[in-house]
C-alpha cells in the first residue's frame, strides 16, 4: 500500500468555507480508482488542513498525483503553502497496531476489518 499526506494553510477562506469545499470534493475523491481511504484533517488552531490518502498500489498513487483532480485540488485559490509527501506503508507493524481498515472478501460475503484482526 502507498500513502500520501497533504497539508496546507488557507488563503482568503474560512474554516467553514474549507469544510464545505471538502464536502464538495469528497465524492470525486471517493471515485478515484485504487484509493482505499481518505482521511480529511483539520487543525484550525494551527491554521493547518490536509488529507491522508491510502492507495492500494504505488501506480494507483502515481495516477492520482498526475490527474486533473489532484491538480485542481493542489492549485485551488484557497490553498497556500501546500506540502505533499508520499510514503510506502510498512505493512507488518501497521497490521499489529490496526492502522488500516481493509476490505476483505471471504466465502459467504466480505466485510471490513483491521489487518491485525483475528476472529475468535
Amino acid at each position: 500500500m502507498h500513502a500520501l499526506v497533504v497539508s496546507y494553510s488557507l488563503r482568503d477562506a474560512t474554516p467553514g468555507e474549507h469544510a464545505e469545499l471538502c464536502e464538495q470534493l469528497a465524492p470525486a475523491v471517493a471515485a478515484v480508482p485504487g484509493l482505499t481511504s481518505t482521511t480529511w484533517l483539520t487543525n484550525p488552531a494551527a491554521g493547518r488542513y490536509g488529507a491522508f490518502f491510502v492507495f492500494e498500489t504505488k501506480p494507483d498513487f502515481d495516477r492520482f498525483v498526475a490527474s486533473e483532480l489532484f491538480a485542481a485540488i493542489t492549485s485551488h485559490g484557497a490553498i497556500e503553502g501546500l506540502v505533499a509527501t508520499d510514503y510506502t506503508i510498512n505493512d507488518r507493524p501497521t497490521a499489529v497496531t490496526r492502522g488500516l481498515v481493509v476490505r476483505i472478501e471471504a466465502p459467504g460475503g466480505g466485510g471490513y476489518r483491521s489487518p491485525g484482526f483475528t476472529a475468535s
